[in-house]
């Protein structure tokens, strides 16, 4: 499927296709689950030793959905994430409110027209906006514009404690971007571990005493295998599809889907705006493959209370249900630990569910993959094993040669640096020392201690690295060597190009109200981080265990 279509997925499945999706299994815990809101209940903690009311909390969940929205996506539901999030919001509305802080209508329409506007033409339009946000989100006018009124009023709250931002001084600022943005003029002799290799002989007792030295190294820790079922969704394709083939007024929520979308949104693989046509097939066959995951999710299901039914599931009966379901039963190689698993990489939450498994909980509900939902099952775990030297001796070999390798190159360099501090310092050039100790020298593309990246770097070195070693040596000296992926360097630094007059202020305007931007939220974040603490918001029974507060439509 395309990318631009991919992006909407969730909408469209919302959308489009609400009746297939009542045909389907809603995807939850195969073992049981119940709603995380039983409507019931009025005790929701306390917000600095005060107890918590029903609208307080209903605030903040709301907001917490319009942002979502607005974000572009939908309600997370009941998280981690979401709960820190609706208790965060919970102080920030008792801060506006405590200061007193009043947001006029002017306020709100500067904040929409800078926020909202159309990045092409620099417009907003309101109602058009609107109409959008409420038939892709059930948000109503009267609750977006008071989500912008406590955005405006969090921003003067920012602005209030961050008021000793405006303590930066223009001179303090300018000394910081003079130091950050002067260039430095640097060389590198490189010493590499990978043209040393093929010189370096290994005898027979060398080999041994290196393996001897370092046998926790080889030791192969515990693996485990795995059994699974797969149930793909390619195999669901043709009954999906028959099912919106039956589904009434399906074409006409895809003809409405693709005009409130925009021709504009659906586009190739190379980013051409698809026709009509092309677009409908596109967003009908992404509809046909959900819907065939749902079915894959169905039979998975069933699978899954095929085994819970079981008093006790083992690798045997495990085996003995997907026989008597005619489910194909697959196996695992061997895998350490956090290791990627052959076959369902795409299986993201597998590596720790796996970790979990034990004899009582011998296999995990059902999970999903790129176009499939898989259950595992814990089949064996492989005790750890010490490999005899014969097995690994070729490893061996390869490890000692580079060993010695990146030895010699560290030795090489740091002679060179020895002899490069004498030279430059006695008047010699750095060229001629790096000519005379037949040192291979690199010039380094010019950099700033601000620079996240430098074009036409050498592979060989790390701009990290590079910056380190040139902040610890005096100018036309040299740094110490300093090691890195295939063997080390000696950096030479040659000079430092100040930045000019001219530019510093030009730059200057800009730098300041940064640094004051910066200065603010840091005063900010620490104040907060202190308040949070303070208000025991994060023990209130935020959206994961209330009741009594239903979820923000």
């Amino acid at each position: 499927m395309i990318g631009s279509i991919r992006k909407h997925s969730n909408w469209l499945w919302a959308i489009i296709v609400t009746a297939v999706i009542s045909s389907f299994v809603i995807w939850s815990d195969a073992r049981g689950g119940r709603n995380s809101f039983d409507f019931g209940g009025s005790d929701f903690g306390k917000l600095y030793g005060r107890p918590i009311t029903r609208d307080q909390l209903l605030k903040a969940r709301t907001a917490a959905a319009v942002d979502e929205a607005l974000r572009g996506g939908r309600a997370r539901g009941a998280s981690a994430d979401n709960e820190r999030q609706v208790a965060e919001l919970m102080v920030l509305q008792a801060k506006v409110k405590e200061m007193g802080i009043q947001v006029s209508d002017d306020a709100v329409g500067k904040y929409l027209r800078e926020n909202f506007k159309d990045p092409n033409t620099g417009t907003f339009n309101y109602d058009a906006f609107i109409q959008n946000l409420r038939q892709r989100s059930r948000i109503d006018e009267a609750t977006f514009l008071e989500h912008i009124r406590q955005q405006v009023a969090i921003q003067h709250l920012v602005e209030t404690v961050g008021a000793a931002s405006r303590l930066v001084t223009p001179r303090e600022v300018e000394s910081d971007y003079r130091r950050d943005n002067e260039r430095w003029v640097t060389k590198a002799a490189l010493f590499s571990v990978s043209n040393r290799v093929a010189s370096i002989t290994a005898k027979p007792e060398d080999l041994s005493k290196f393996y001897s030295n370092r046998i926790a190294y080889y030791r192969i820790p515990e693996r485990s295998v795995l059994v699974y079922v797969r149930f793909d969704a390619t195999s669901h394709i043709a009954e999906a599809e028959a099912m919106i083939a039956k589904e009434p007024g399906f074409t006409n929520r895809l003809e409405e889907f693709y005009k409130q979308r925009g021709a504009d949104t659906f586009r190739d693989e190379n980013e051409k705006v698809l026709s009509k046509d092309a677009a409908l097939r596109k967003i009908r066959d992404e509809a046909a493959s959900q819907g065939a995951l749902g079915l894959a999710r169905q039979e998975a299901v069933r699978f899954n209370d095929e085994l819970g039914s079981l008093t006790n599931v083992t690798a045997s009966s495990f085996a003995m249900t997907a026989a008597k379901l005619k489910v194909p039963l697959r196996s695992t190689t061997p895998f350490r630990a956090g290791e990627r698993i052959v076959g369902l990489e795409s299986v993201q939450a597998l590596p720790q569910r796996v970790a979990g498994l034990n004899a009582e909980t011998p296999y995990t509900e059902p999970l999903d993959g790129e176009g499939f939902v898989v259950i595992p099952m814990l089949q064996t775990k492989l005790a750890p094993e010490i490999p005899s030297f014969a097995t690994v001796r070729e490893r061996v070999l390869q490890d000692y040669k580079m060993d010695r390798a990146r030895a010699a190159a560290r030795e090489a360099g740091e002679k060179f640096q020895a002899t490069a501090t004498v030279g430059l310092s006695s008047g010699k050039r750095f060229a001629d020392i790096a000519s005379a100790e037949k040192a291979s020298v690199v010039a380094v593309p010019e950099f700033t201690t601000a620079a996240q990246n430098v074009a036409g770097l050498d592979s060989r070195l790390n701009l990290y690295l590079v910056r380190n070693a040139a902040t610890s040596a005096k100018l036309n000296g040299v740094s110490r060597y300093t090691e890195s992926t295939d063997g080390g360097f000696v950096l030479y630094l040659e000079k430092k190009e100040p930045v000019s007059n001219e530019a510093v202020n030009k730059a200057l305007p800009a730098a300041l109200i940064e640094a004051r931007q910066q200065r603010r939220m840091s005063v900010f974040q620490s104040w907060f981080s202190s308040e949070f603490q303070k208000s025991g918001a994060l023990a209130a029974k935020t959206p994961s265990t209330l009741s009594g507060v239903p979820p923000a439509q």
